[in-house]
């Protein structure tokens, strides 16, 4: 694995390592304070959320939503300051159990994740980014 995509690794086991820990602050450190994203949960409301208040109010509306939720990096790779995740969710909404797999699509600068959105497709998250392979 390339110098760049351990780094993007680490960077993602943190953010989704805090996800697993429901601890919001480490969450809040991988994101830069200007981050927008979109949720997969929230959209069809065409909702996009910007910056760490952003942040706080996707987690009070969607993460604390799931029950027993855990996320797996199941994947990382990158190139300049896009980077590609393919992660799986195991969890419950309310009492239905969701198990997703899903791709990541963020950019990056200077270690922090200035933008991201979810992608049910390979193809979608890397058209997203611009890593068309």
């Amino acid at each position: 694995m390339s110098q760049a995509n351990s780094e993007l690794r680490s960077l993602a086991e943190a953010a989704f390592g805090a996800l697993n820990a429901r601890d919001l602050d480490g969450f809040i450190a991988v994101a830069a304070k200007d981050v927008e994203f979109t949720s997969m949960v929230a959209e069809m409301e065409g909702t996009t959320f910007r910056g760490h208040d952003g942040i706080r109010m996707w987690w009070e509306t969607v993460v604390s939503a799931f029950g027993d939720v855990h996320w797996e990096v199941l994947d990382v790779r990158g190139r300049g300051d896009q980077a590609l995740a393919h992660v799986r969710m195991d969890g419950t909404l309310g009492e239905v159990p969701v198990n997703l797999t899903m791709w990541l699509a963020a950019t990056l600068h200077d270690g922090k994740v200035t933008w991201w959105s979810w992608h049910r497709a390979e193809q979608e998250a890397l058209e997203a980014v611009g890593l068309r392979e």
